[in-house]
């Protein structure tokens, strides 16, 4: 299994179009991707302009599917321009 978390900070002016792109993508991935075992996402609650995403594929294929759906594809570069800097990234692998 793979896990990816993904920390960013979004533009104030940007946070409503950021939330609303979000809340379809999970939508999205719910209801056509096989499988994703955990696809989250969180906002601070100590500053509402970080977000927490924490996201979990069987395996690489599983996670490419996603990252090349449509509806991915389409919404990325829409929420990357609502981002305050560069959103960080940590890959992790399943030890047992």
């Amino acid at each position: 299994m793979k896990t990816t978390t993904i920390l960013l900070k979004v533009l104030p002016e940007k946070q409503e179009e950021f939330e609303a792109l979000v809340s379809q993508l999970v939508k999205d991935v719910n209801a056509n991707e096989p499988d994703p075992k955990i696809y989250e996402v969180r906002k601070c609650q100590d500053d509402p302009l970080s977000y927490f995403y924490f996201f979990s594929f069987a395996d690489d294929a599983a996670q490419q599917s996603y990252q090349d759906a449509d509806y991915h594809t389409t919404m990325s570069p829409k929420a990357l321009a609502c981002l305050d800097g560069d959103p960080v990234f940590v890959e992790y692998d399943s030890f047992y």
